[in-house]
């Protein structure tokens, strides 16, 4: 951007319908009123959603994202501005209430987006268009992450790359004529699946596939390449080659993790005056992840042979109960061990009756979905309460971040990062009593009472001790430092697209 210019930003927002109903996605086109000025100096997510509802009052009842589009600039030589355009696509929700504009607009009508070109409209609405637009393979690849609620971040970070292995393998990157073009279209594809597929969980699939894209850019810019004179047959040999090889590696082993948190508990050890270790470890935990399960199984069969008591407690983490999942699966994996079965007791509490559980515990522990360059980790709902009741009620109690760099993000005016993911409201009401799930449903009708689920929340890295990676205990400045990486690499990217 030129510094001799006004910096200002504003977003595009697109209403539509679901690209999965019978006419496919449609948006809404307002016409405006003679008296509205273009360009609004207002702030990304959170201000297109303040817009919608001023101007259309469709809330979060009745709108949700859809995805985001890759932001673009323009300059606005009357103004001497530069523009920065946040285009944002939302969908309607079944049973939204029908859209009433404000003064800025007097008509609206729904349009295929291949229609655009026959209406009038505000500058440039065509360039953020073709960035919330995606193919029909992109959107099959977005709904399988989207609607994924099983997998862990590492897991979905490899469904991921599999998505893009097949569209690579597919007949529309297959169509395509030139290396240039393919290239292209290929960022674009990966921009999305990073961006739009499960954003709360995003930032491994995120710094998988950018990485994997860069390591396809040094083959191109490798001494003695042809760099994009490459023949498109060999480029998609290339890029085949280096999925395989992420997928391969993003099945990785958790161990070096693992063995940091036991070298870190070890270094927590209070012995007696005999030199004798501690009897017993107490350990509170939360969800289900793949990272905390490796952490506790490998403690569990160091501690348990040295006469030492690991207590651990599950939090029920609903509304999926994904810490009681967790619980038994960490019994089955000891199931033939009735040596360290004596040493291990399991509990499953209610999420609630955290304080109880936090009052005798030695280290409360949960994974990270997302980690920004402050510390503050994103984690399922649950954690943030964990770590600050254990710290209040018990404050030599260690609060423990367990993840891998990839999870590691950058933040700032574009990201949205507090942004927190809310799902279908009957994973929540499901388990209650039927009578008053059909209380509940008529208030909500009224817009009396609403049901929330946000399967994840911020823990302040104030009340995390220990930040716990396969590059052992990490200092904030060291995840500083590692999340403006990821902010050069996706510049390095998608500077030009």
């Amino acid at each position: 951007m030129s510094s001799n210019y006004r910096q200002r930003s504003v977003v595009s927002s697109f209403i539509c319908t679901s690209p999965q109903s019978p006419e496919g996605l449609k948006f809404a086109l307002f016409k405006r009123s003679q008296d509205v000025s273009t360009y609004r100096d207002i702030s990304p997510q959170s201000a297109a959603k303040r817009e919608i509802l001023e101007e259309t009052k469709l809330s979060d009842r009745d709108i949700s994202i859809l995805r985001r589009g890759k932001p673009f600039s323009l300059k606005d030589e009357e103004l001497h501005t530069e523009w920065t355009i946040h285009p944002f696509a939302w969908q309607l929700k079944e049973g939204a209430k029908e859209i009433s504009f404000d003064w800025e607009h007097t008509e609206f009508k729904f349009v295929r987006p291949e229609d655009l070109a026959s209406y009038d409209h505000v500058p440039q609405l065509e360039v953020g268009l073709e960035r919330i637009l995606v193919s029909e393979e992109t959107e099959r690849g977005l709904k399988v992450l989207r609607d994924d609620h099983e997998s862990g971040a590492q897991a979905l970070a490899v469904k991921a790359l599999q998505i893009l292995l097949g569209m690579v393998r597919g007949s529309d990157l297959q169509s395509l004529g030139t290396s240039v073009e393919f290239w292209r279209e290929l960022r674009w594809r990966a921009w999305h699946l990073a961006k739009n597929g499960r954003p709360s969980m995003g930032a491994a699939a995120e710094a998988k596939l950018f990485k994997t894209l860069e390591l396809v850019n040094r083959e191109l810019q490798a001494p003695g390449s042809e760099g994009m004179g490459i023949p498109l047959t060999n480029l998609r040999g290339v890029v085949e080659s280096v999925l395989e090889y992420k997928i391969a590696e993003g099945k990785q082993s958790l161990e070096p993790i693992a063995k940091a948190f036991l070298e870190y508990v070890k270094s927590n050890w209070d012995f007696d005056n005999e030199g004798e270790l501690p009897k017993s470890t107490n350990i509170v935990t939360l969800s289900a992840s793949g990272t905390t399960h490796t952490c506790l199984s490998t403690l569990i069969e160091e501690l348990a042979p040295k006469d030492m008591t690991i207590n651990i407690t599950f939090l029920e983490s609903r509304p999926n109960f994904e810490g009681a999942t967790a619980a038994t699966k960490l019994v089955e994996s000891f199931t033939d061990k009735s040596e360290v079965m004596k040493r291990l007791n399991i509990e499953i509490i209610p999420d609630a009756s955290v304080a109880t559980a936090v009052v005798d515990a030695d280290y409360v522990i949960f994974g990270g979905d997302k980690v920004i360059p402050n510390g503050n980790v994103s984690n399922k709902i649950g954690s943030c309460a964990a770590a600050i009741t254990a710290k209040a009620l018990k404050p030599a109690c260690k609060v423990v971040a367990l993840f891998e760099t990839d999870k590691i993000t950058g933040s700032g005016f574009d990201s949205e990062y507090l942004t927190v993911e809310s799902n279908d409201e009957t994973d929540v009401t499901r388990s209650w009593p039927k009578d008053v799930r059909i209380k509940v449903q008529r208030n909500d009708q009224d817009t009396k009472i609403r049901v929330k689920n946000q399967y994840f929340e911020w823990v302040p890295a104030k009340y995390v001790d220990a930040h716990i990676t396969e590059q052992g205990i990490l200092p904030v400045e060291e995840i500083a430092r590692l999340g403006i990486e990821t902010v050069e690499l996706e510049k390095r990217l998608f500077g030009d697209l």
